[in-house]
């Protein structure tokens, strides 16, 4: 799809942006066996779905410092499960197993930190488009996993604040999980959905723990809408970020670390 006459994006999950046929940014998933040659290869964050395009052979590649777990299979493993082991169908998102490296510098694009989804998650502005890569996402996403993967869930609140203020400088926003649209105003009406789904979010958390002691998993297995082991594992790290600051009382029990207010 066409947003300028030097941009374009490839639908997927993530989303790819080209720009000017020489910067591509978040080539991953079913777009990871395209063949782009691009000089610049850049990605918002670690995750394994994002960072196929740090493979292909670019002058310039580009993964915020901050992410630089994702260097190694052991280090993606750690940031989305909390740990590693040896390999087992379990690890669902294993997509790229292969080393990475690099840091870039272009007067043509603009990096700005937006930490929460990753501790380095950033988001590029080229040609009047934001690029918010995974600060947000489309609605069927949320409902259907009925948790957004954040590893601190408070950061990532707040980076939705600021993209609020950010989307008033560009014309067009695109996300990496989510619809395409080149209407500005279906994106802050996303965001705005995001906000409110993440605020309704820690009122469930609260709800569940107010009078009742419960683990993170307890929480996470009420909460969550897909209850296999892997979505449990990565969204009890969203719902332990949120319980560390809403729970009043934290004790240990054999049943693990309980919370209640």
């Amino acid at each position: 799809m066409k947003f300028t006459k030097n941009i374009e994006v490839i639908p997927g999950s993530p989303n790819t942006l080209i720009y000017d046929n020489r910067v591509v940014i978040d080539l991953g998933g079913k777009n990871s066996s395209l063949d782009i040659n691009a000089e610049v290869q850049l990605a918002t964050h670690g995750h394994s779905d994002h960072i196929a395009g740090l493979l292909k052979k670019a002058n310039v590649k580009y993964l915020p410092k901050e992410d630089y777990w994702a260097l190694t299979l052991m280090g993606r493993r750690a940031m989305i499960y909390g740990f590693s082991s040896k390999d087992s169908p379990l690890f669902t998102y294993d997509f790229i197993k292969d080393n990475l490296s690099e840091d870039f510098k272009d007067v043509e694009i603009q990096k700005i930190k937006m930490p929460g989804h990753t501790p380095g998650h950033t988001v590029y502005i080229v040609d009047s488009v934001l690029y918010a890569g995974d600060a947000f996402f489309g609605q069927k996403v949320l409902e259907n996993f009925g948790v957004p993967f954040y590893t601190d869930f408070w950061e990532a609140l707040n980076s939705l604040y600021k993209i609020k203020e950010l989307i008033k400088s560009v014309d067009y926003v695109v996300i990496a999980h989510g619809p395409i649209y080149t209407n500005k105003r279906k994106m802050e009406e996303l965001l705005d959905f995001n906000i409110s789904f993440n605020e309704k979010l820690v009122q469930k958390v609260k709800d569940l723990i107010t009078g009742n002691e419960m683990t993170a998993e307890e929480v996470t297995y009420r909460i969550s809408r897909n209850r296999d082991v892997a979505n449990i594992l990565l969204n009890s790290v969203t719902i332990k970020s949120i319980l560390f600051q809403v729970a009043k009382n934290i004790r240990v029990s054999e049943k693990g670390i309980l919370f209640s207010t």
